[in-house]
């Protein structure tokens, strides 16, 4: 027991001083200080490897060999070697802080407000769809994936009392297909510093397709529930449950006053984080890192709770971050293998498949293709956030003939679709651990959304 406690201990203290000196080689990039953070990232390997799922320590080991062997292939050096780990470091960054902005949620009681769009009369379950969808959307948009434990605590109970088929399936659907949606947009999301890094696309110029694309997505979402529900001809029979002691209606001017403080907050965040990234060019998913642990602080202040932010500060990485070994595994071993890829030279001969590829079936369809063939390779086990790095690494736009930005667009499409489907993001997982269903089955309940979602896509790129 103490092994395994020391082992604990000695990942959180890794993992955190990794993500530490990545940090600071973005704002100060001291010589040598590239090299020592190569060798923490590969402590850091070692260490998760001894803990995180065999799948995953499969899929790992698998990056490793193969990347080694295209190295050793190559004249190198042990030092050249050795700097060629640590490449995903800013995505695993990026989720390690970014679930700090859960905590003002927390300490300032939102989740009993969010509970309160459910005390109201429910006239049918697809106004009851259209609640939950919003919610999990409008949080997804800022937790990541907090956004549905948070949600699906908020909204099982009034599930519970209404007379549903399937409460399981109605629940998770209607939550992941509203989290989903806005990680295409949003710069919180993992997947979106991913792409804009490898692509080299500036998020401001096409946020304003991507927040349109997931939003006619939602409205697609909700229009063909209703149609389906109006088939069947379910209405609820019985309405919400009784509210739970101290709770208040949602007509209470606390209720607004709470969920306009939480807009203006996410509002507030995305202006700060594209305003920092736009003065210090220091890259989106940077820029999130830095503003998030502030800013979680500020707003912990505003809502006069300081004082439990430092105990909950606190727990989270003594806690939570020694649990990162599947994140650390995977990502930074899929990093080293691009940068592999890369160093060996082999990225050209993969990208020249592609071309002739492309040049084959049209650009309009290779694009169309992309989001299918992130799915399929999701379905195989790999994360989509790996999958769009490695596809997006060996892609180039100018010598494909497609723009940047479709590119770009088209791997966060993907990226959503295995949201949606795929059984081994962390989306159905989680869900799957919630609801105590198979992720397998849980994918099947999305197929006609993710159907919708891919024409959708595809009408983006025909008029972009």
């Amino acid at each position: 027991m103490k092994i395994q406690q020391f082992f604990f201990c000695a990942r959180s203290s890794i993992f955190t001083l990794a993500v530490l000196l990545f940090l600071v080689f973005q704002l100060m990039p001291f010589k040598g200080l590239d090299f020592i953070l190569s060798v923490v990232s590969i402590l850091a390997i070692a260490l998760s490897l001894s803990s995180c799922k065999l799948f995953t320590r499969l899929m790992s080991i698998v990056f490793l060999t193969l990347g080694t062997w295209m190295v050793w292939n190559k004249d190198f050096s042990f030092v050249s070697y050795i700097k060629l780990y640590g490449d995903m470091l800013y995505l695993l960054s990026l989720f390690l802080i970014v679930p700090l902005l859960s905590i003002p949620i927390q300490v300032g009681e939102y989740r009993k407000v969010f509970e309160q769009l459910f005390q109201k009369r429910v006239k049918s379950i697809s106004q009851f769809y259209r609640i939950i969808t919003g919610l999990s959307y409008f949080l997804g948009s800022f937790l990541n994936l907090a956004a549905i434990p948070i949600v699906h605590s908020s909204v099982k109970s009034a599930v519970d009392v209404q007379q549903i088929d399937e409460p399981k399936r109605f629940l998770a659907s209607s939550i992941i297909q509203g989290y989903s949606l806005p990680n295409m947009w949003t710069p919180l999301s993992g997947v979106v510093g991913a792409v804009l890094y490898v692509t080299d696309v500036s998020w401001i110029y096409i946020f304003p397709t991507l927040f349109l694309i997931s939003l006619v997505t939602l409205i697609f979402n909700w229009t063909l529930f209703s149609i389906i529900e109006h088939k069947k001809s379910g209405r609820v029979k019985q309405e919400t449950a009784v509210t739970a002691e101290h709770t208040l209606p949602d007509s209470h001017p606390l209720f607004f006053r709470k969920m306009l403080q939480t807009l203006l907050a996410i509002i507030l965040l995305l202006l700060l984080i594209v305003g920092v990234d736009a003065v210090f060019s220091l890259g989106l998913t940077v820029s999130v890192t830095l503003i998030t642990l502030p800013f979680a602080w500020l707003w912990c202040l505003t809502l006069r709770k300081g004082q439990a932010f430092m105990p909950m500060i606190k727990q989270h990485f003594t806690h939570k971050v020694g649990e990162m070994s599947e994140s650390f595994a995977i990502f930074l071993s899929a990093g080293f293998f691009v940068q592999a890829l890369q160093y060996s030279g082999n990225d050209r001969f993969v990208n020249q498949l592609f071309v002739q590829f492309s040049e084959l079936v049209g650009v309009h369809f290779f694009l169309f293709l992309i989001p299918y063939i992130t799915l399929l390779l999701a379905y195989l086990g790999m994360h989509p956030i790996v999958v769009v790095t490695l596809l997006a690494q060996s892609l180039a736009p100018d010598i494909l003939g497609v723009p940047p930005e479709q590119l770009a667009i088209a791997f966060l499409g993907g990226a959503v679709m295995t949201f949606y489907m795929g059984p081994f993001s962390g989306t159905l997982g989680l869900m799957s651990s919630i609801i105590d269903v198979a992720p397998l089955r849980i994918s099947r309940w999305s197929l006609v959304q993710v159907i919708g979602f891919s024409f959708i896509l595809t009408a983006a790129f025909w008029l972009g």
